[in-house]
């Protein structure tokens, strides 16, 4: 099964979101391992070892290899993706509605 979309369409970007959970002891390691690796940041942390990563790629290949190599970190005892998106065209702007929600 082939995860990326031809050549021929465009630019893609994958943008996902994951938490990670991370065993206290090794926070500083993992931490350290997650910002070396392409397109992750850590946004958020918590005494405990829980970790609020993104993640961006422009393949969904690579992300998935991304995923791997997080879940594979040693000092990681697990990682849920939260969000996954592919953006067809993402130079392209958002046009904003024409009219607004009225409540």
């Amino acid at each position: 099964m082939d995860l990326n979309p031809p050549e021929s369409v465009g630019q893609y970007m994958n943008i996902s979101s994951v938490v990670v959970y991370a065993q206290v002891s090794e926070l500083g390691p993992v931490l350290a391992t997650l910002a070396a690796l392409p397109g992750v940041q850590v946004h958020a942390q918590t005494p405990d070892g829980k970790l609020v990563a993104s993640i961006e790629s422009d393949t969904a290949a690579a992300a998935a290899d991304t995923y791997q190599a997080i879940e594979r970190t040693p000092g990681v005892l697990s990682m849920a993706l939260v969000f996954q998106q592919t953006e067809s065209n993402p130079d392209q702007e958002i046009t904003p509605c024409k009219s607004p929600v009225v409540n």
